[in-house]
């Protein structure tokens, strides 16, 4: 039987014809060769956003530093408006009010777009994980592709991170994308800050629970002198008065009671209690007598005791070397107020700001007294002892459910919304508006939205919180009539991190990597200040050896911190990355000897009390000297050449933000703010601690105050640094390094201090109250980058818009620091 013939029409010859000479493959090959291309232009050329929350941003930006380059990697190019960008990296803490800016600025982003969360806070809260203000991970409101785990992340580990992109990027397909699904939902609901952060997708589950509030939260514990003082019991305040030393300064307090009237003041302890009717009196006693002349506010903060408020500042005269001079005020608890103090020290204006957001003390005659850290609906007093976070345990470190042979229950179990918030009963979210800056334009683009004023010639322009030159999360609300600024007002908060009130909770010692993720730039040197201030309440001495070694560790630190706001500075004069980029490679040779040294680049947490963590390893002296010889003075001298005389820095700085010496006193500047005004005030000389009384250097002034003022201290600094530098490497001892054997805990006598040393950006002071137990009862961290914001304003009115990046990048602030 044969086979019928079967005859092909012209087409199919012609179609057989073609799949044998013409065609390469299939449909689906050409979809699959298409993707590929398309994959690989998306993983080669990633856009990611420049945009930092808080440490881990720091360890971002390096990783564009000749050390790492990130070029490599396909993603040479940060982009400071969402709309270039397709990648945004998450990096550090997301707080409460920072959320909604976060979504604003995914919702901007085109598709396609990614988000990678760097390190342990973004992606779980890290170690601020239990505070009032922050959101245990980004993904709870955008969708994360990447996480990078750490804390900080190293450079390394967030190209790792980006190559771990790139391979999921290469496994996509055009037929599963989400940005080529039309039913996909594309934008996210801004979330609302309401008595707490509100996830607008969940205002239905709010409002039953809110209205019918029956699963009551698990029982937290109070601290036993509130909950219920045992008969007889003595408060903190109380048994604290009762240890302290008798009163030191009876001819003072006898002056000024005969200059303002009897009863005005009296001992307490060490310090000078006033009486709040005249407090501003005996203030401007203190402040305009010749013989006193205490001139210069250097903290002001409030403590919570069972029996009243207290609020409490130190002063001191810009004149004289002495330690400072304590003040207190008290006030009862139901309905606390007292006179404020800005109108004899302006620079108590943020700081009683702070006092009252924190604690509820209300101050008489404040100018504009409201909420600074926290926003305008914010329910209740977060510092007061009985606030109690929604994720709160116990009272105080260690807690029992971290021990072993406990039952550990996650906090997210524990509390009613299973999310780090709380509601009032009966609110609700439907019904509420934001108030306040809650209420104002959303951030657009760059950063930057704008508002125009009733009298139609004032125009609000708002930079930040996300803004490349805002040095962080950070807002300025600028009044400008064309280009020129009438008014300002810094809005802070965006990076609030709840570490005064983790930090009383913590043991005494708990505290050291707590104090390094406040100016993230100098963690040595905060390890420094709070060692100082507890070591005057212990008694402890520091052999000579660890003594050197701190010094050595603290001027390393002002090196590089100088160094970064240098380079930064330039960067807001428009010099974009280059001399950041010089800068970067410097500070990372100190970071080396950091490294070595502590284990860790920038979280060192290398000081103890009484000592150190760890001696030197022996390859540290050579690279030190090395360092300090001949490649540092080498890299100064260059930034000196290239920049000091440039026609551009000079024309941009020069009578641009200038503040006079009375200015600078009055507002609380420090560190290189307030000698760029010629105030030749520094800790170090002021009231010398450890050993610096020992080395030979000078203090940098300049009397013009502007801009460029401010830049050639920073210059200036750096060198007599390399002088204390040079001379204790060659005077370094042996011996130990640390006082007795190792403490893992204290307990540290009743009674309080104020620790301060000269960190890079000025005075950084720390005031605790112990109450004889193994945790602070008060700890306060006299922030520089916060209160040298105090005089942001009155810089910058009169300037151009285009002067403010300048005028703050002079300020060098730190977000980790000026929010805590």
């Amino acid at each position: 039987m044969t086979t019928p013939l079967i005859l092909q029409t012209e087409d199919q010859v012609l179609e057989q014809e073609v799949r044998r000479h013409i065609a390469v493959t299939t449909w689906g090959g050409l979809l699959r060769m298409v993707e590929q291309v398309y994959n690989w232009g998306r993983r080669s050329s990633i856009w990611p956003l420049q945009f930092g929350l808080a440490c881990c941003a720091i360890e971002m930006i390096c990783t564009a530093a000749s050390r790492f380059d990130i070029a490599r990697f396909g993603a040479e190019l940060f982009r400071a408006s969402p709309r270039q960008a397709d990648l945004m990296i998450v990096s550090g803490t997301v707080t409460k009010k920072m959320v909604p800016m976060i979504v604003r600025l995914y919702d901007q982003m085109p598709e396609p777009k990614y988000v990678l969360s760097m390190g342990a806070c973004a992606s779980g809260g890290g170690p601020f994980k239990e505070g009032y203000n922050v959101v245990s991970g980004i993904d709870t409101f955008i969708p994360v592709d990447v996480y990078v785990p750490g804390c900080p992340p190293t450079p390394q580990a967030l190209l790792h991170g980006l190559m771990t992109l790139q391979a999921i990027i290469d496994g996509q397909s055009l037929k599963t994308v989400r940005w080529y699904d039309r039913k996909a939902e594309t934008e996210i609901p801004v979330p609302l800050l309401g008595p707490d952060l509100v996830d607008v997708r969940r205002i239905a589950e709010i409002r039953a629970a809110a209205a019918n509030p029956t699963v009551e939260p698990a029982p937290k514990l109070l601290p036993a002198w509130i909950a219920a003082p045992a008969a007889g019991a003595t408060a903190p305040g109380t048994l604290a008065q009762s240890r302290w030393p008798s009163p030191p300064l009876p001819e003072l307090i006898s002056r000024i009671n005969q200059a303002v009237g009897a009863g005005a003041v009296q001992a307490q302890g060490e310090a000078l209690l006033l009486a709040p009717a005249q407090a501003q009196a005996a203030a401007r006693f203190l402040r305009d007598d010749p013989a006193l002349r205490y001139d210069y506010l250097a903290s002001l903060t409030s403590v919570d005791y069972q029996d009243c408020f207290e609020v409490v500042a130190h002063v001191v005269s810009t004149g004289r070397t002495e330690k400072p001079l304590a003040l207190k005020l008290r006030t009862p608890k139901q309905d606390p107020q007292v006179p404020s103090l800005t109108a004899v020290w302006p620079g108590a204006n943020f700081q009683e700001r702070e006092a009252y957001d924190m604690m509820g003390i209300r101050f008489d005659g404040h100018p504009n007294l409201r909420r600074i850290l926290m926003w305008d609906g914010f329910e209740g007093w977060p510092l007061r002892k009985d606030y109690l976070e929604p994720y709160y345990e116990e009272p105080g470190k260690l807690f029992s459910s971290r021990w072993k042979e406990g039952h550990h229950q996650r906090a997210e179990d524990r509390v009613r919304w299973r999310d780090n918030v709380q509601y009032p009963a009966g609110w609700d979210p439907a019904g509420w508006h934001p108030t306040g800056d809650e209420a104002a334009p959303p951030v657009d683009n760059a950063g930057v939205s704008v508002q125009r004023s009733t009298d139609g010639d004032t125009l609000v322009v708002n930079l930040g919180p996300q803004h490349p030159s805002t040095h962080g999360v950070f807002r300025m609300k600028v009044a400008v009539e064309g280009e020129r600024i009438v008014g300002l007002e810094p809005v802070m908060g965006y990076m609030h991190r709840n570490h005064e009130k983790i930090g009383e909770r913590n043991a005494w010692i708990m505290n050291f990597p707590y104090t390094d993720r406040l100016d993230y730039l100098t963690s040595m040197g905060n390890n420094f200040g709070y060692a100082v201030a507890v070591e005057q309440l212990t008694g402890v001495k520091v052999p000579e050896r660890a003594e050197y070694i701190r010094v050595i560790m603290a001027e390393f630190t002002r090196v590089l911190s100088h160094c970064w706001a240098i380079g930064f500075l330039l960067n807001d004069l428009g010099a974009f990355f280059t001399p950041a980029l010089y800068a970067i490679e410097e500070r990372e040779l100190i970071l080396d000897l950091f490294e070595m040294t502590s284990g860790s680049r920038m979280m060192c947490n290398y000081f103890r009390f009484g000592g150190v963590a760890a001696d030197l390893p022996p390859e540290f002296l050579p690279m030190a000297r090395a360092l300090v010889e001949q490649r540092l003075p080498r890299a100064i001298d260059q930034l000196d050449r290239f920049l000091t005389r440039n026609e551009i820095l000079l024309a941009r700085c020069q009578g641009v933000g200038v503040l006079t010496a009375d200015q600078a006193i009055a507002c609380s500047a420090a560190g290189p703010v307030l000698r760029g005004s010629g105030v030749p005030y520094d800790v170090r000389r002021a009231q010398p601690y450890s050993i610096y009384e020992r080395f030979q250097f000078d203090i940098p002034t300049r009397a013009v105050g502007d801009v460029y003022a401010r830049y050639q201290i920073r210059i200036a600094e750096m060198r007599e640094s390399l002088k204390i530098l040079t001379q204790a490497l060659k005077e370094l001892p042996g011996g130990e390094i640390t006082a007795g054997k190792k403490a893992w805990n204290l307990r540290v006598p009743a009674g309080e201090s104020y620790g301060r040393v000269e960190n890079p950006k000025g005075e950084l002071g720390f005031y605790v109250v112990s109450d004889g137990t193994d945790h602070p009862y008060r700890y306060h961290v006299r922030a520089p980058s916060f209160i040298n914001l105090t005089v942001l304003e009155q810089l910058c009115r009169g300037h151009l818009i285009a002067d403010v990046v300048a005028i703050l990048g002079s300020l060098d602030i730190v977000l980790g620091e000026v929010d805590r």
